[in-house]
This record gives C-alpha cells, sequence and structure tokens, in this order.
C-alpha cells in the first residue's frame, strides 16, 4: 500500500513529455562552439523562457511550494544548459516568491509576476554583496526617503556593489529586480527592506545604473552575472515594498524578507538528482561500448570490471535516496507548525549530502571516461563545473554547517529525532553530537565565538550536518518504500564516509564493510540497465561518446586539416 511519501515521490518521477519534446527540439542541442559570448548568453536566456513556457509554474505553485514547484528542480531538462536554469530559479523562486506576498495587497504588482513568470522579463533578487555575502544583515546600499517621498538608491562605495545576480542587457529583455537596501528616513535607519527597481530595457542600462559583466564561470553555460552600482537613482515611493514604518523586530523583518533564500537552499540543492541521473546513464553506455581484450584475447566490455560499474551503481543508489529525501524536506518544509530554524536546518542537511555525494560520485565516474572525460560535449565535466555554482548558491554549505551544527550544540533548537535509534547510521550521528558537546563544554567551555570553539568545533560541523542528513535520507527512503537493494548499496556507501567510526564503535570491521559493498553491487549489478531505464534521462544524453551514432555525428563537424606539404624530415 502506498504512504503519503511514496505517492509524492511517483508523482515527482512522471515524466513530462513536454519536457522531452523541448530537449528534442533546435533550440536546445548542443550549441556550435563558433556562437560569441553575448550569443551563448542570448541562448541561455531563450532557452530559460521556453522551460518557463512549456512547464507553466503558476503563481500558486511558487508562493504555496506545491509539488510542482518541487519537480521543476529535478526536471532533467536543466542539465543542458545550467545557465537557462540558474536563470529559471532565480526567477520563479527568488523574485516571484518575494514579491508574490505584497502582491495580496498590491494588485498592480500581478502583472509584474506573470511577466516574470513568463519570462518576458528578466526579474532578478539583489542582496549580497562584495564585502557582504553571509553576513548580509550588513549590506551597505542605502534607500534614502527624499522630502518629496520619493527614495533615492544608492551604492555608496565600490565594495558595497550588489554582487552575482545577472543584470546586463544581454539577454535582450528588460531586467526587473528585487533590490534589499537600508532605508533611511531622516537621521533613522529603519532596516534592510526590499525595493523594486527596474535596472534596465534590454538593449541599455537606466539612468543611474551600471552593469559590470564579470568573466564566464569555467566550464559553465554563459549567464551574465555581474556586479552592479546606482547613483543616486530615483525611486516612486510605491518602490518600497512594504511600509514605511516596518516591525519592531528589524532581525525578523529582515529574515522574512529574504525567506525565499531558505526555499532555494533546499530545491536548488535538487538539480543533484537529475544531474547524477544523466551521469550514471552516459558513463554506463560508454562502459557499454568501450571495449578491451580478455584474457583469451575475446572482446570484453569495461562496464564488466568492478572498478568501472562501481561508481555507476553508487550514483544510482544516491539518487534514488536523495529522491524520497527531497521529497520528505518539501513536505516538512510545507508544514508551518515545524520550527522555520527546523526547516531551513532541514534544508542544509539535504544540501550537505547532495553537494557530497555528487561532488565524489561526479569525479568518480568521469575518471572511468578517460580522456572522453575532459570535455565538455560529454556533459559530466560540464555538469560538475554548473554544479560547483550551488555550492554557494542561497547559501555557502560550509557556513550554512557552521550555523546549523553551533545553533545544535548549543542546544537553541533540535532536529527531528531518529525514526530508530538503534540503526548505524542513527547511532553514528548521536555519537558525533555526543563527541562534539563534550568538545564544546571541555574545551571552549560552553562559549561558541571562542578559540577554542574555531579550533575544535568548527571542523566538525559540516560532518555533522551530513551525519543528520544521511540519517534523514535513509530513513525517508524507508519510508517512501524505495528498493531495499538500493538502499543497502546506500548505506555501505554511508559507511564508507566515517569507517574508522563504525571499526571502532559500530562493531563493523573494515572486511564486513567491504563484504556489505559487494554484497549490494553483486545484487544490483544485473538490474543496472533497467535501473538506468527507468530514470527516464535517455532524451537528456547527447554525449558522443555514449552512442557509435553521436560518436560519428561529432567527429563529421570537427575542423578539418589537411594539405599538400612536402615531408622534410629526413634529407
Amino acid at each position: 500500500m502506498e504512504n503519503g511519501l511514496q505517492q509524492f515521490l511517483l508523482q515527482l518521477q512522471q515524466v513530462d513529455p513536454a519536457m522531452e519534446d523541448l530537449a528534442r527540439s533546435e533550440l536546445f542541442k548542443p550549441a556550435p562552439r563558433s556562437l560569441s559570448l553575448e550569443e551563448s548568453t542570448r541562448l541561455s536566456y531563450q532557452r530559460a523562457k521556453a522551460f518557463a513556457n512549456a512547464y507553466g509554474l503558476t503563481l500558486k505553485d511558487v508562493l504555496y511550494i506545491t509539488p510542482k514547484f518541487w519537480k521543476l528542480h529535478r526536471e532533467p531538462l536543466l542539465t543542458l544548459d545550467g545557465g537557462a536554469f540558474t536563470l529559471l530559479s532565480i526567477q520563479c523562486n527568488l523574485f516571484v516568491g518575494t514579491l508574490a506576498p505584497f502582491a495580496l495587497k498590491r494588485p498592480e504588482l500581478q502583472r509584474i509576476l506573470q511577466s516574470a513568470l513568463d519570462f518576458d522579463i528578466s526579474a532578478q533578487f539583489m542582496l549580497t554583496e562584495v564585502n557582504h555575502g553571509l553576513d548580509a544583515r550588513n549590506i551597505q546600499t542605502t534607500a534614502t526617503i527624499l522630502p518629496d517621498g520619493d527614495i533615492d538608491l544608492h551604492t555608496p562605495s565600490p565594495n558595497d556593489a550588489k554582487v552575482m545576480p545577472p543584470t546586463t542587457p544581454r539577454g535582450g529583455i528588460p531586467v526587473v529586480a528585487i533590490v534589499m537596501a537600508r532605508l533611511v528616513s531622516g537621521d533613522k535607519d529603519s532596516g534592510i527592506r526590499p525595493f523594486l527597481v527596474q535596472l534596465g530595457n534590454g538593449k541599455e542600462m537606466c539612468k543611474g545604473i551600471m552593469s559590470k559583466a564579470l568573466p564566464p564561470r569555467t566550464g559553465a553555460h554563459p549567464v551574465d552575472h555581474a556586479l552592479t552600482y546606482f547613483d543616486h537613482v530615483r525611486l516612486p515611493k510605491s518602490a518600497l515594498l512594504g511600509s514605511v514604518e516596518g516591525t519592531e523586530d528589524k532581525r525578523e523583518e529582515f529574515l522574512s524578507s529574504i525567506h525565499r533564500v531558505a526555499v532555494g537552499t533546499l530545491f536548488l540543492s535538487g538539480c543533484v538528482i537529475p544531474s547524477l541521473k544523466l551521469a550514471a546513464y552516459n558513463a554506463a553506455c560508454f562502459s557499454q561500448n568501450r571495449l578491451v581484450s580478455g584474457q583469451d584475447g575475446t572482446p570484453m566490455a569495461v562496464i564488466d570490471f568492478r572498478t568501472q560499474h562501481m561508481p555507476i551503481l553508487h550514483a544510482i543508489a544516491q539518487y534514488s535516496v536523495l529522491e524520497a529525501f527531497l521529497v520528505s524536506a518539501a513536505i516538512a518544509f510545507r508544514e508551518q507548525s515545524v520550527d522555520p530554524r527546523v526547516r531551513h536546518g532541514i534544508a542544509t542537511a539535504f544540501k550537505a549530502i547532495a553537494l557530497g555525494h555528487f561532488s565524489k560520485s561526479i569525479t568518480a565516474m568521469n575518471e572511468r571516461c578517460g580522456w572522453h572525460g575532459h570535455y565538455e560535449h560529454n556533459q559530466l565535466l560540464q555538469m560538475e563545473l554548473e554544479m560547483r555554482g550551488a555550492s554557494t548558491a542561497e547559501g555557502d554549505i560550509r557556513v550554512l554547517a557552521i550555523r546549523l551544527a553551533s545553533e545544535l550544540l548549543l542546544g537553541r533548537y533540535q532536529m527531528p529525532p531518529p525514526n530508530d535509534s538503534t540503526s548505524p547510521i542513527a547511532r553514528h550521528e548521536a555519537s558525533l553530537f555526543s563527541e562534539a558537546r563534550d568538545l564544546l563544554q571541555q574545551g571552549a567551555k560552553g562559549i561558541h565565538r571562542s578559540e577554542r570553539f574555531n579550533r575544535d568545533i568548527l571542523p566538525l560541523a559540516l560532518p555533522l550536518v551530513e551525519a543528520i542528513g544521511h540519517r534523514m535520507a535513509y530513513e525517508a527512503a524507508i519510508d517512501a518504500n524505495v528498493d531495499p537493494s538500493l538502499l543497502n548499496l546506500y548505506e555501505s556507501v554511508v559507511l564508507k564516509e566515517d569507517s574508522a567510526w563504525y571499526v571502532e564503535q559500530g562493531g563493523l570491521s573494515r572486511e564486513i564493510q567491504r563484504e556489505m559493498e559487494a554484497q549490494a553491487v553483486d545484487v544490483l549489478l544485473p538490474r543496472m540497465n533497467d535501473l538506468l531505464r527507468a530514470s527516464g534521462v535517455q532524451p537528456y544524453s547527447n554525449a558522443p561518446m555514449t552512442s557509435k551514432m553521436l560518436w560519428n555525428d561529432f567527429v563529421s563537424g570537427l575542423e578539418v586539416f589537411s594539405g599538400d606539404a612536402p615531408s622534410d624530415l629526413f634529407p
């Protein structure tokens, strides 16, 4: 019998024919290498618009974080252009999600929201500055109320420039942004508030606004990330979202205004799932087609080697469990009775293990592809480089982990307890926290801003958060009735993350751990092709190394050099 979690998971895994059609369209075919940076950037904007229009996300989906919103972040189409999906994610989550609550009292904002959902405008969210990232409460951009009620938006110094949001005219469509700035009324600092600002018309920037395009990120699809400066830009008083007075609690007001960042922490990390699926599919296809001579001289596929198929099966187990965890976390995220700090903690735990699994698995699989893995046209390397941006987007994972681990160790709140406290993974989590609490009391004397805390506790933060994530992921997969064989392999992968603890305190010798993994792989290997087909990513694979047809097409498009030069190497 299916439970609620399993039903949501099945819904998430349903194939969308519109997405497959788009993947096969001319627009999403690999771009010619001859395209200029400007042309490549414009192409990412065109793909983002096509993605948005085909997917059909509604205001309700964004506002209430519906399953359709969840599914957007694990659509395999995003693997074909990480730049396009970056634009779409900013637009739908950060911009629309932040502006929508204000539109309930200001109906004139509905038109702007719909334009953003339709991708008729480029809609950005501008919070961080060159000198202020995770300490964004200290941003210096000012919005000063003038005597006539208008607002003066200004960047006080070059180090206060807004950093990263794509704001240049390269996209060819008008650019609008929610700009977070410090509201100044007279001599009073009224806290950080959101302002709705038009930055450009798609051809040039608006008066007083300057955008300096950052260089493209290595290996990633180009997005016009930029530094943006405001030189006493005059705004109407209606640009302020919310009232001038604000609330007494400035910290809570600030956190409320950036609440969609936490949503992005969770769901943007969900991009790991389709990326792992496509990487596993491409690596498997290559490994099945790559032949070597066996002991008797007959050809054999390299997929038969344990060192070749094991990383692929690891990835299959990881994305299967992560899908269940994403659904479980999304359900908790929608539950308003859950402490917001706990919701953000769950998002941080998901992000920590999703990025950790991806980083290890994508490298392992790419290395098994030999020289093919060095080229972005085979997709694995490009996905790896694209995903590196996710580790800092919506919060650098190491800093988020430090914050979460510190607050848990100080007893400010608690994460959801384990369903089975006797399981090896749950015992590992409890043990790590017990050790950290002892260190906190003995060395740092319970003071979290001491040198001993910096020395002893901070290095433990990410492993502590990963331990929470591994346990929650494993339990979510059990609740979702994920195949026990996949769960067994996932468990063996997690044990290897801290093998020494399981030897020292878990009663599992290195030999037992190796055998657990070997038996899980033995069971899954005959089913590997079926599992890969079930992932549904074949329409999104265009790597030349995966088939003879794609390889021949690739070779036929290479630049050719030939001639009639005489050979004069020998006299």
